[in-house]
């Protein structure tokens, strides 16, 4: 058999089968070898029938003395055989659904009237007229030793793989089919080097391939999983090794130098001291910035914690020494928030700064353009904007990625392109989505960490409650009779949904003709156009708004002191991170802030959440939470872009398995830095096939 035949050619697929197999990526041979387990079923328990315990998931081997089929209703009906050994005799039971086009019982009934002797397993439970067996799995056992068929065994009286599978496919099937292709494991390409598996004491990959599927024990399941993982985290992190490598690669053609005719009027006029954790990472940063190197440092913190600043500091450092600065946001409400800050505290500085946004008309974003190109602005914000082949820096020298969360490595690496000289211009990622060191360095991988851990002086705690609708309307008005603003968020699964959008609006509007009738609603949604949007925002801010309803496109980017007051609906279905950031929209001066969740916590998951968000305000641990909550995949998802979600590796609890992939991707590049040798060659195949599109990995060969 040929690894990549079609999957349809394979004995018992055809046409129909391999549709269906389509829908879990399988359309060769060679992909059944990398679908899976999602989880493995000891089915070794075997009882007698007069000693099996119930309520649990057991074997049993006996006789069938009895067999009846039953029409319990219209379409589903019951077989009933009876099973004796030497201890007595058990009820085992089937249940299927009915189809009026074919007997879902063909074949099982004959089987079973012929009263032959079988292993079953299933779970043991109380019926109405005593003990049952639940029938999961069955084979008829061959004489005179009642042995399972070669067939067979690979689904009873083992550690067997359970595969998540389409409707219209049966577990049993898919399982057959890998046991069928399990030779062609030994054809599969070892991208880990022989000596370093050697050196390591890895297994085969082939063996690891067979044990995953197949394994005789809980243990080599394990040594299979650990080595196919290693595999996965070893691509990753010999792919950000050579990112990391390729901007350290070659110097930088700019140098910095501390002028502080910017930096000291700045810092004299923020009305603030900066907190220590802000003076540690500004160090580093400018300790980067001075190397001879580009930096490439990721800055997270968790809100509030006045990233902003710090990036500013290192702006200004830039304009110093004649070159230009850019921050990229995702949003243009974040982007004009940005330019109220810039505005706040660049008013009383020698610098000109621009913000390019899609609001803008045709001939003021030429006009910017073109004084970016000629240099005459130093500092730019912008959204994706900045990544256009149309924007043109005369000096680049630094480029500020906010929000890193939202965009992924390639944008990184597009914005690095747009420097002058060699070496591009130096890096500063932020991100208010603070995550464990250890998968920070998994996710931003190709990033040096600095973290603010501490929250300015001043900064009053948010009360975080539970409660009724009743309760948080009631607030809401209390809040505005004192003068002050509040939030109300609702949830969007999609902002292009426009059902959902159309819901979200009406339930708004009753609001605000209802309840909120005496007071100045505002309602703001990602669908309404930027002027509509930015007048909106303009409103509430200058608090010509007492109410502002919102989808959560308010997570990032608006910073109104005098709003108190925070009304989350439906709390239930935002992650704990989104809830986290939504929350930070108030406490941002020195009022008394206030964060009302109206939630549905009838499952376990949603009581946990809430649980957490009315527990601490941390965002490390939220994040912690989150992850826990959510699992890794839907994180990742969200926090890196490009970055693949393994089949097998965990990033949380795999820890041990990506240090030692870090460690033996650097060991690799130290002995071989173009992956020239030939028994790297596999591996080099693998990190230009998943990474060199998107990263650019041009240093790969």
């Amino acid at each position: 058999m040929k690894k990549d035949v079609p999957i349809q050619y394979l004995k018992g697929v055809g046409p129909a089968r391999a549709k269906l197999l389509a829908r879990l990526g399988i359309e060769s041979a060679k992909d059944l070898l990398t679908t899976f387990p999602r989880d493995w079923q000891d089915r070794r328990r075997r009882f007698s029938i007069r000693d099996a315990p119930l309520g649990d998931k057991i074997t049993l081997i006996g006789k069938v003395t009895k067999v009846r089929y039953t029409s319990l209703r219209r379409n589903l009906g019951m077989v009933t055989a009876f099973l004796q050994d030497a201890s007595g005799t058990v009820k085992t039971v089937w249940f299927k659904k009915t189809n009026p086009r074919y007997d879902v019982f063909a074949s099982l009934l004959p089987t079973l009237q012929s009263l032959p002797t079988v292993m079953v397993f299933g779970a043991l439970e109380l019926g109405i007229e005593g003990r049952q067996l639940r029938v999961e799995e069955m084979a008829v056992l061959t004489p005179p030793f009642d042995t399972l068929s070669p067939e067979d065994a690979h689904h009873l009286d083992r550690l067997v793989p359970l595969y998540s599978v389409p409707e219209g496919l049966q577990e049993r099937q898919v399982r057959s089919l890998i046991a069928r292709v399990l030779p062609l494991a030994s054809q599969s390409p070892r991208v880990i080097p022989a000596w370093l598996a050697k050196n390591r004491q890895w297994p085969e990959k082939s063996w690891a391939l067979r044990k995953i599927h197949f394994p005789d024990t809980l243990l080599e399941k394990e040594r299979a999983r650990e080595y196919l993982a290693q595999e996965e985290f070893l691509i990753l992190e010999t792919a950000l090794a050579i990112l990391r490598r390729s901007v350290k690669l070659r110097p930088k053609s700019h140098s910095y130098q501390l002028f502080r005719h910017l930096l000291t009027p700045f810092r004299e006029h923020l009305g603030f001291v900066f907190t220590d954790a802000q003076k540690r990472v500004i160090r580093e940063i400018f300790d980067d910035l001075m190397s001879p190197f580009p930096m490439n440092r990721l800055l997270q913190g968790d809100v509030g914690s006045g990233k902003t600043v710090v990036a500013l500091s290192a702006m200004l450092l830039a304009v110093e020494n004649g070159g230009q600065a850019a921050l990229m946001a995702p949003t243009e409400i974040l982007a004009e928030q940005h330019a109220l800050t810039f505005q706040k505290f660049l008013g009383h500085l020698p610098v000109r700064w621009a913000v390019v946004t899609g609001r803008q008309t045709p001939a003021q974003r030429k006009k910017i353009i073109r004084d970016i190109q000629g240099g005459e602005i130093s500092l730019v914000i912008g959204t994706h904007a900045l990544i256009q082949k149309s924007v043109v820096f005369k000096n680049l020298m630094l480029a500020v990625v906010d929000e890193q969360h939202r965009f992924g490595v390639e944008h990184r690496s597009l914005l690095r392109q747009k420097g002058g000289g060699s070496g591009g211009p130096d890096v500063l990622v932020m991100t208010a989505t603070p995550i464990p060191r250890t998968l920070a360095l998994t996710l931003y991988g190709d990033l040096d960490v600095s973290t603010l851990d501490q929250l300015p002086p001043g900064r009053t705690p948010i009360t975080t409650q539970h409660v009724q609708e009743t309760q948080a309307y009631q607030a809401v008005l209390e809040q505005a009779a004192q003068g002050r603003q509040a939030y109300m968020v609702f949830p969007l699964v999609e902002e292009s949904s426009k059902l959902e959008l159309k819901a979200t609006v009406q339930e708004a509007q009753a609001l605000s003709q209802s309840v909120f009738r005496r007071l100045r609603v505002g309602v703001l949604h990602g669908q309404l156009r930027a002027p509509e949007k930015e007048a909106t925002l303009e409103k509430f801010r200058k608090g010509n708004l007492d109410l502002l309803m919102a989808t959560s496109i308010i997570e990032v980017g608006i910073d109104v002191p005098n709003a108190t007051l925070m009304v989350i609906q439906h709390a239930e279905r935002f992650g704990l991170a989104t809830l986290h950031q939504l929350r930070g929209r108030v406490g941002r001066g020195a009022l008394p802030s206030i964060c009302l969740l109206i939630a549905d916590t009838r499952t376990a998951e949603a009581q946990r959440r809430i649980q957490v968000m009315t527990e601490t305000q941390n965002g490390f641990r939220i994040s912690e939470e989150d992850l826990a909550l959510r699992g890794p995949g839907e994180i990742l998802g969200a926090v890196q872009h490009g970055l693949p979600l393994f089949k097998v590796g965990h990033v949380l609890k795999d820890a041990g398995l990506i240090q030692t992939a870090r460690q033996c991707a650097a060991e690799l590049l130290h002995q071989d830095p173009e992956l020239k040798r030939p028994e790297h060659a596999l591996l080099k195949a693998a990190l230009q096939k998943m990474y060199a599109p998107k990263w650019f990995l041009g240093s790969t060969g």
